[in-house]
């Protein structure tokens, strides 16, 4: 296989980013959390929402989610801590982090902590669409990755 057909394969799996993923937005102000409900929900994907780090731990405790979407700023913990937690419950989840505030040293810190990408508020839709696709994408392939590898250990 040439490296320009390889190219052109992984263009066409990561252009065909799945739909039916389901995505939890844990941000504490609500007016963000329905405006990123419905941005979500038309980029054809399930949505659920939490308002605190206790309600996305809650949500992940009955729920298997693709990607998160996770505000640094919350209420009672911070959102690094809570996305040490997330990743514990679920490390192939894909976190995207969220914050008002543009700061290289916290981006490199959450991206040290395992989040998949940083997001810069107001966050602009078409990078929103692309960062949940890849994130979801890539969630999906480590999925199948590590299954592979259990069934190859078995």
């Amino acid at each position: 296989m040439s490296d320009s057909t390889m190219c052109t394969g992984w263009k066409h799996l990561i252009s065909q980013a799945p739909t039916d993923a389901a995505i939890l937005v844990v941000d504490d102000d609500l007016e963000i959390r329905r405006s990123l409900q419905r941005l979500i929900t038309h980029f054809g994907y399930t949505v659920r929402m939490a308002a605190s780090a206790e309600e996305a731990d809650n949500w992940l405790g009955v729920q298997r989610f693709d990607a998160c979407l996770l505000d640094i700023e919350l209420p009672k913990m911070k959102g690094v801590e809570f996305l040490r937690a997330a990743l514990r419950k679920d490390p192939e989840m894909a976190v995207i982090m969220m914050t008002g505030l543009d700061s290289p040293e916290l981006a490199v810190e959450c991206l040290d902590e395992g989040a998949r990408t940083y997001l810069v508020k107001p966050v602009e839709a078409d990078f929103l669409r692309l960062a949940l696709r890849d994130a979801v994408t890539l969630r999906r392939l480590m999925v199948e990755r590590n299954e592979l590898v259990r069934m190859q250990g078995a």
